[in-house]
This record gives C-alpha cells, sequence and structure tokens, in this order.
C-alpha cells in the first residue's frame, strides 16, 4: 500500500509539476502576445501620423492647383483679349502702325538686352 501511495503522491508532484510548467508558458505566451499588440499599437500611431500629415499636405496641394487653374484662368482671358485686339490690327492693313509696332517691338527687346547684361 505505501509503495502505492508513492506512486500517488509521486503522480500529483508531477502533474503539479507539469500545471506549473504550463502556467508559466501560458503567462510567457500571455507577455508575448501583450508585446507583439504594443507593437501594433505603436505602428498604427505611426501610420494615423503619416497618413495625417498625407492628408493634410494633399489638401494643400489641391488648393494650389486650384489656385493655379484659376490663375490661369485670367491669363488666358487676358492672352484672348490680346489677340482680338492683334488681330484687328492686322485687319486695318495700315503699313505704317504695323512697321511701328514692329519697330518698338525690335526696341524693347533691344532695351530689355541692356537692362539684362
Amino acid at each position: 500500500a505505501s509503495s502505492s501511495q508513492d506512486r500517488r503522491a509521486q503522480g500529483s508532484r508531477e502533474n503539479d509539476q507539469f500545471l506549473a510548467r504550463e502556467r508559466q508558458t501560458q503567462q510567457q505566451i500571455v507577455r508575448q502576445q501583450d508585446e507583439t499588440l504594443d507593437q501594433i499599437a505603436q505602428s498604427a500611431q505611426r501610420l494615423h501620423g503619416a497618413a495625417s500629415t498625407i492628408s493634410i499636405e494633399l489638401k494643400e496641394q489641391q488648393q494650389m492647383l486650384k489656385d493655379l487653374d484659376n490663375d490661369i484662368d485670367k491669363e488666358t482671358e487676358k492672352l484672348n483679349f490680346v489677340m482680338k485686339r492683334i488681330g484687328r490690327l492686322m485687319q486695318t492693313g495700315d503699313s505704317n502702325q504695323i512697321c511701328l509696332i514692329i519697330g518698338l517691338t525690335v526696341l524693347m527687346v533691344v532695351l530689355i538686352f541692356f537692362i539684362i547684361n
């Protein structure tokens, strides 16, 4: 009977040891999972920060493109006005006016050349 009790006691100790090892293993797994989740949370925060920065930059660039589009529209209107004036001037057929315009244009180019140099 004593050997039976010894086996039971030994079996009980082995069970207790097994359970203790399993608890330690499970606690270690839980700690590793917590560390992994912390790393994932930090990565998510960094991604959120990067996404916010990108969003702000895109909004700024969108506004810049709208401004550029408006400026191009204004300049196109001015260019159309000038082209109509030039078209009317060309229709007059007055060679003196055309020669004067060409001469003034050449003079302007020469003066700009001297100013730059």
